[in-house]
């Protein structure tokens, strides 16, 4: 049993559909997520492009769609996420 404390929290990402996600055009900050609601596409911004001047994430020619259940073509491994809380493991 793990000694980690539970902390509920929720993770929202900024999301819009393509069509008013391309007529705002903001700059995202770098590391922030956009979700297009009606095509399932993001992008992440870098804190100097406008929405418009993002490439899509992954790209076309990538993963695939990340949200639409279809198939990564990328293998990341078995390892598990070591979490050190600080208790006994």
């Amino acid at each position: 049993m793990s000694n980690c404390p539970t902390v509920a929290k929720r993770l929202q990402l900024r999301h819009d559909t393509a069509a008013r996600w391309t007529m705002a055009n903001p700059k995202l900050l770098a590391g922030e997520i956009g979700l297009e609601t009606d095509t399932n596409r993001m992008k992440i911004g870098n804190g100097t492009f406008n929405w418009n001047d993002l490439p899509y994430f992954p790209g076309d020619s990538a993963l695939g769609s990340v949200f639409d259940g279809g198939t990564p073509t990328s293998v990341y491994g078995d390892t598990p996420a070591v979490i050190d809380c600080g208790g006994t493991t």
